[in-house]
């Protein structure tokens, strides 16, 4: 075999390899998305749940952050679900732009019933394409 032979030889050899660990690279960011597009807790912790009726109120009391932008920075909205005993608050923490985006900050703090301390979750969310909000 020819010194060049064996140059694209070895190149094909590598591309195939990339070409593999590409392939495997993208199955796993596709089975991790819907992963998390599947589970009912978005604060994705394994020790805190929140029922559909609670993420439902959380949702609602969120959603002028992301629909009205005169709300001022600092508001604060509460929650209580008198079905599962939680409650919380969510804060308008700040406005950004990341990649041409529009996007939110919000603090969420979160009383569980079966819990004495709060839990504290801040989470960015920035607006895509088609509309929707999507998590950082």
């Amino acid at each position: 075999m020819t010194r060049d032979k064996q140059i694209v030889a070895s190149v094909e050899g590598a591309n195939m390899i990339l070409r593999k660990l590409l392939g495997a690279l993208v199955f796993a960011v596709l089975a991790l998305q819907i992963g998390t597009a599947e589970a009912i807790n978005p604060f994705g912790r394994s020790d805190f749940e929140l029922s559909d009726s609670d993420v439902k109120l959380l949702t609602e009391t969120t959603r002028p952050f992301f629909e009205n932008d005169s709300i001022p920075i600092g508001t604060v909205s509460s929650w209580s679900n008198p079905e599962t005993g939680n409650s919380g608050t969510a804060a308008l923490v700040e406005r950004f732009e990341q990649n041409g985006m529009p996007c939110r900050r919000i603090q969420h703090d979160i009383k569980l019933r079966t819990v004495a301390d709060p839990y504290r979750f801040v989470v960015d969310r920035c607006r895509v394409a088609d509309g929707t909000w999507k998590l950082l």
